[in-house]
């Protein structure tokens, strides 16, 4: 099989990496990929959000799958543009990707099935936002970006002054873009964080061995 993977990041090299070691594979290419990719795999200039370039290099490659790896283009319904395209991908489509894409989405996703998680409260105006931080007097407040916000969208503010500061750069000045139009408010939870990643094809489960996200190194 002939496999475009989509993105320019370590997370890109290590698929690659790995899918090369496969006696399935043949041609490796990734878009738009980076210097150290280009030592394992073809890398073609097309921006990563570019569906209508990825759907045309997918054509003039003739690829038989596509992986799509990145938040962004995933959250933006890159594999349902190329599967229409009639290229199969592997990545959730726009739909499941809003469990990644949209706190509020995940969030309520797991309070509708009982999955335990931080208390919180969704907020599209920034001033109903800080009075309700107020009223729960507890710091630090944990506010949150709705939308993808490359890993940056979360702010722990100590005081009632760093949450109105927070509100204001997400809701008003929009410093991710649409990603801060609505945040979620949430107790703060402390403890080490873990990250579990699986592969699933709908119905069987294999998960990754777990990993630490240092976040504030």
């Amino acid at each position: 099989m002939d496999i475009l993977v989509i993105g320019s990041g370590g997370r890109e090299h290590a698929i690659i990496r790995k899918l090369r070691e496969s006696p399935k594979v043949g041609k490796l290419y990734c878009a738009p990929g980076n210097g150290g990719i280009a030592k394992d795999a073809e890398c073609l200039n097309v921006n990563a959000m570019d569906k209508e370039g990825m759907l045309a290099i997918a054509r003039e490659k003739q690829v038989d799958l596509v992986f799509v790896a990145p938040d962004d283009p995933l959250g933006a319904g890159m594999v349902d543009y190329l599967e229409a395209g009639g290229f199969p991908c592997f990545g959730p489509n726009q739909m499941a990707a809003q469990i990644e894409s949209s706190k509020v989405f995940s969030k309520n996703l797991m309070k509708k099935y009982g999955i335990p998680t931080a208390d919180y409260q969704v907020f599209d105006n920034p001033a109903q936002a800080l009075a309700y931080i107020k009223r729960q007097g507890k710091y630090p407040a944990v506010i949150k970006a709705d939308g993808l916000s490359v890993g940056k969208g979360v702010t722990l503010a100590k005081d009632e002054q760093e949450a109105a500061a927070a509100l204001h750069s997400l809701m008003e000045e929009k410093i991710f873009g649409e990603s801060g139009s609505r945040v979620v408010v949430e107790e703060l939870l402390t403890g080490p964080e873990v990250t579990v990643l699986a592969f699933t094809d709908g119905t069987a489960a294999y998960p990754m061995v777990s990993s630490m996200d240092h976040k504030r190194a």
